[in-house]
């Protein structure tokens, strides 16, 4: 077995894993390795089996709320807003200025929470008919949408 082979095989994770919890600390996350029904390989999660709710479920809601909606001009804002001749980069342009006196990470700061009702929201999910709500955690911009 080479070095690539063992790194992408769930022996590098399992290896990793152990590693880390024996050591306290993990390189991972923070905090305790949680004990759970799964095993940090693929092969372990392959044995999960979605419960009967879920399988009935027809209708589910996807919440993607982010620092791209300040602007709302669709997905992949983070990276198009870059790329010189994108709408998104045009549209950032006019709002904000150019990206290398005010990118992304000043988006971020523009992001802000103070109207969240997460409970007026799950009312207005479940009276449209979801069965249940997927809400995002870290977007592809790397942006932790929780207090991580």
């Amino acid at each position: 077995m080479n070095r690539r082979m063992f790194l992408t095989s769930g022996i590098a994770t399992v290896a990793l894993s152990r590693m880390a919890k024996a050591l306290g600390n993990s390189p991972f996350f923070q905090g305790a390795v949680p004990n759970g029904p799964f095993l940090p390989y693929w092969e372990s999660l392959k044995s999960y089996r979605c419960p009967e709710w879920f399988r009935d479920a027809k209708f589910g809601i996807w919440a993607h709320w982010s620092p791209q909606c300040v602007p709302e001009q669709g997905d992949w804002y983070a990276r198009n807003m870059y790329i010189q001749g994108s709408a998104q980069y045009e549209y950032h342009v006019k709002a904000y200025g150019h990206p290398s006196k005010f990118g992304y990470k000043d988006i971020c700061h523009l992001w802000k929470a103070e109207r969240w009702d997460p409970e007026a929201l799950v009312k207005l999910y479940k009276r449209a008919g979801a069965e249940y709500l997927v809400a995002l955690a870290t977007h592809h911009d790397n942006f932790d949408c929780w207090n991580s």
